[in-house]
């Protein structure tokens, strides 16, 4: 074996060493439906302006689950996107369910991040996002799965136009 392919197989091997520990960290978690069982969608092509440090929501879509089923929610939120404000801020997004049936509750969809998942930072420009989130499987009920937005760290608006969001609720 050649000096330059040892020292190409050496720098890989590093490299995989480097990339697992890396991964190791990351908490990785799944779940598997069978199939959808309904689609549910909301659109909106009117600006929003988001301003708010506290979550605001900015699409709701009413799903249910029926009585003694469980249910997975996996829901998709597109928009274009503005984020302005201080260099260092950004926009961000979250995705929760809300039980509106007895006993009411609410959960952040997966993976749960609060204002640490960028939507935007504030370069100024229009672009094309999206965010796709997952829950744990969710007992029976009315539920309305609600997008919300913030500006985090310095920013000070987030422009929102020709949104969409899609919500399935997903068997076991």
């Amino acid at each position: 074996m050649t000096r330059t392919r040892k020292a190409m197989l050496g720098a890989a091997g590093a490299a995989a060493i480097m990339l697992t520990g890396t991964a190791a960290a990351a908490a990785l978690t799944s779940n598997t439906g069978t199939f959808t069982e309904r689609q549910s969608f909301s659109r909106n092509d009117g600006v929003q302006n988001i301003t708010s440090t506290a979550f605001t929501d900015v699409a709701r879509v009413a799903v249910r689950i029926p009585p003694g089923t469980r249910r997975m929610i996996d829901a998709r939120y597109t928009a274009e996107t503005m984020c302005s404000g201080a260099s260092a801020g950004w926009c961000s997004l979250r995705i929760i369910a809300t039980r509106t049936s007895a006993p009411g509750f609410t959960v952040e969809l997966n993976p749960a991040a609060g204002t640490n998942f960028a939507i935007d930072s504030t370069d100024g420009s229009w672009e094309g996002h999206a965010m796709e989130r997952s829950s744990n499987y969710l007992p029976a009920g009315n539920y309305v799965v609600s997008t919300q937005a913030a500006v985090v760290n310095g920013a000070t608006s987030l422009w929102l136009d020709d949104s969409h969001m899609a919500v399935e609720v997903i068997r076991p």
